[in-house]
């Protein structure tokens, strides 16, 4: 029986961007930026928030420890001036990506606001007899070496706890 007069509401006023895999060739991403971090981007850059050419960058982090500088590589999509939801087209298959929302300068600097989670897209073919079915990061590569510390990169929100119920 539905709740009569309940309506979502139109924001949460909290800063989010999670990126989802939709396919083996297609993300999707959607986020919100607080009215608080809206009023110090307009201070900052001295006009509206929403006059501001926003941008999203994709990130290819496949096997590394990302440190916001190290990718394998990225590519930058403009989106509308007031979108809060994306579709990523043209992503590889068996890849793993983070996103950046932000905000782009008359100068063509990107400035981060939020950052994603990170997702692996599925493979789009069979794994061949023996492949990996996971890439790994270089050092667990390296035969012979041994390493003291190597920090978690793909589930870092891995919760191995369910609250499911049979």
């Amino acid at each position: 029986m539905p709740v009569s007069g309940f309506e979502l509401p139109e924001r949460y006023h909290h800063d989010r961007l999670q990126l989802l895999v939709q396919g083996p060739h297609t993300l999707f991403t959607y986020w919100e930026v607080s009215n608080r971090k809206r009023w110090l981007c307009s201070q900052h850059f001295a006009c509206d928030y929403g006059a501001l050419p926003k941008a999203l960058r994709v990130y290819d982090v496949t096997a590394l420890y990302f440190n916001g500088h190290n990718a394998n590589g990225f590519r930058e999509l403009g989106t509308a001036l007031e979108a809060s939801s994306w579709y990523i087209h043209g992503v590889q298959a068996g890849t793993t990506y983070m996103a950046d929302f932000g905000i782009s300068t008359p100068e063509g600097q990107f400035v981060p606001l939020l950052r994603s989670n990170a997702v692996m897209t599925p493979r789009d073919s069979i794994a061949g007899w023996g492949a990996p079915l996971v890439s790994t990061v270089p050092e667990v590569r390296e035969p012979g070496v041994i390493h003291t510390d190597i920090r978690p990169h793909d589930f870092e929100n891995f919760n191995a706890y369910s609250n499911c119920m049979k």
